[in-house]
């Protein structure tokens, strides 16, 4: 079990200038962001792996339709 200890020192915790400037700067963090939360699309024709997949999952189906 962890044992923890409360701190009752009352410091102001300020930041300094420079974590300031670095979150003021809002395009380079909407830029982060961007990288972050967006992934680029790939047309399914670019991506071998999903065509092949679509492709195998198609010819199953037909395989199944023509059967009967």
């Amino acid at each position: 079990m962890r044992k923890f200890s409360i701190n009752r020192e009352k410091k102001h915790l300020e930041p300094t200038d420079e974590q300031i400037k670095r979150q003021k700067d809002f395009s380079r963090i909407r830029h982060d962001y961007e990288i972050l939360t967006k992934r680029g699309k790939r047309p399914i024709y670019r991506d071998p792996k999903l065509y092949l997949l679509f492709v195998i999952i198609g010819l199953v189906l037909l395989l199944l339709f023509l059967e009967k």
